[in-house]
């Protein structure tokens, strides 16, 4: 028979992308796990979870990646997470100019998510927090962004070579690589999808979505499309979006040879190889621009107000073909975000990395009473159960019962209808768990095993 244990925690990481997060989260864990503390990274669809009536984690802190109201820490912990306080990581710190003094603006927070640690990147976040958001000073952190440690000196040698990642696409080292990091999302979203951003970002984020990012994404892959006619010596690596789907993108791939659609590797190892970069209405210019390269920023089209980045608002863009194809040829334009904005958002601390930052201010999260959330909000972030899920969680909370019916789950028998329904929607939720999103231990030791290389050599 399957007994039911629980494994004790000092911090869980759940992650949602595995390209924004699962690199990042690495670094934290190989710091606080030097430092002595037992910590673990599941997706946030973690496939051993998924059956789980009870907890089997009990963490004393959670560390979420986007922890907006009551629903998002329901989202992160579900059933199988027991928790005493949550520290967000928040990877979207940066907001629409809209959501900047609204103080119910959905990434302004709402519920027992106003009562976690945040982590801030930068001053603009953390200003927003405290007026906008109403946060409490104390539980707002001024970290820096951690993903940008790993293009400090100390991580020299950490990425591939430009030779190797090269060769696994079949691309010439003699090639220039101008890398496209994509803002938009999918071309298609059903009406559903379009409703759910509305609610979170006003109506207004249609007519963003339809009127600005569609048009624009066409003008620029046609831009492209034109370069790479005239010119052999340039590949093209266009970078989706997390989750994103373009057909037009993917027909130009079939159709030029230099050009390609690639999802896989970390941004920064694509950044960090390429002789240009390339993005629109997005923050990932920082990267570049920690990473020493040159970044152009394509705006074929004018962002609405409420949508475009604050810090992008004086930014040198490009809106046409002429002067994008000449940055294609030369260099001469400046950085097109000053440095001074760019510290305002994002700490630029060339002294202290943010991931020693990080564990500092974890090893004080975990070891003071003062961030514990009360039993009142523990309870109150969880939605309310009807007579049949009520009656399921006290016959669950029985351990020999609980025992039993994992079993059950496991062997397929009885086929009992209830049952049968339980495995059918382990099944569907495992399917999604194990696509490309998924992690083990494997690849997380992997990541880790290379950060210890590249510091411990740096220490030594």
């Amino acid at each position: 028979m399957i007994k039911y244990r629980i494994e004790e925690l000092d911090f869980l990481f759940v992650y949602e992308h595995k390209v924004r997060e699962l690199e990042n989260l690495c670094l934290l864990k190989y710091e606080l796990d030097r430092r002595g503390y037992k910590t673990k990274i599941i997706h946030i669809e973690d496939a051993e979870a998924l059956k789980a009536m009870r907890p089997i984690y009990h963490a004393r802190v959670v560390v979420t990646m986007a922890c907006y109201q009551n629903a998002s820490i329901e989202w992160h912990t579900k059933k199988y997470v027991k928790f005493d306080k949550i520290i967000d990581l928040q990877w979207e710190n940066i907001v629409f100019p809209m959501d900047e003094k609204d103080t119910k603006a959905f990434k302004n927070y709402s519920g027992v998510a106003k009562e976690v640690v945040r982590v801030s990147w930068g001053e603009m976040n953390r200003k927003r927090m405290l007026e906008a958001a109403k946060m409490n000073p104390g539980k707002v952190k001024l970290i820096g962004h951690v993903g940008m440690d790993f293009l400090r000196d100390e991580f020299n040698g950490y990425y591939r070579s430009k030779e190797d990642v090269l060769k696994d696409y079949d691309i010439s080292e003699d090639k220039k690589i101008f890398l496209f990091i994509s803002p938009y999302f999918s071309d298609f979203h059903t009406e559903e999808y379009l409703v759910t951003m509305c609610k979170r970002f006003g109506e207004g984020w249609r007519s963003y979505y339809k009127d600005c990012m569609l048009p624009s994404k066409k003008i620029i892959l046609e831009w492209m499309s034109q370069i790479c006619e005239k010119r052999e010596d340039v590949v093209f690596i266009y970078r989706p979006h997390p989750g994103e789907v373009s057909e037009q993108a993917d027909e130009m791939a079939e159709k030029f040879s230099n050009f390609k659609v690639i999802g896989d590797l970390s941004v920064k190892q694509w950044i960090l190889i390429s002789d240009k970069v390339y993005t629109g209405n997005s923050s990932t210019f920082v990267e570049a621009f920690f990473g020493k390269k040159m970044c152009y920023l394509l705006f074929p089209l004018p962002v609405p107000s409420d949508y475009e980045l604050a810090f992008l608002k004086e930014a040198d863009k490009i809106s046409n073909f002429e002067d994008f194809e000449e940055t294609t040829h030369n260099d001469e334009r400046p950085f097109p975000v000053s440095e001074k904005l760019i510290d305002e958002v994002y700490t630029i601390d060339w002294e202290k990395p943010s991931y020693i930052k990080f564990a500092d201010m974890a090893e004080e999260v975990i070891a003071n009473s003062y961030y514990n959330l009360t039993k009142e909000q523990l309870k109150a972030y969880y939605h309310k159960m009807g007579p049949a899920e009520k009656l399921t969680r006290v016959l669950t909370g029985i351990t020999p019962l609980y025992n039993i019916y994992l079993t059950m789950l496991e062997s397929g028998k009885p086929g009992w209808k209830w049952l049968e329904k339980k495995r059918e929607d382990r099944r569907k939720l495992e399917q999604v768990a194990n696509d490309f999103e998924k992690t083990n231990d494997m690849e997380i030791n992997s990541i880790i095993a290379k950060i210890a290389k590249v510091l411990e050599k740096q220490e030594g």
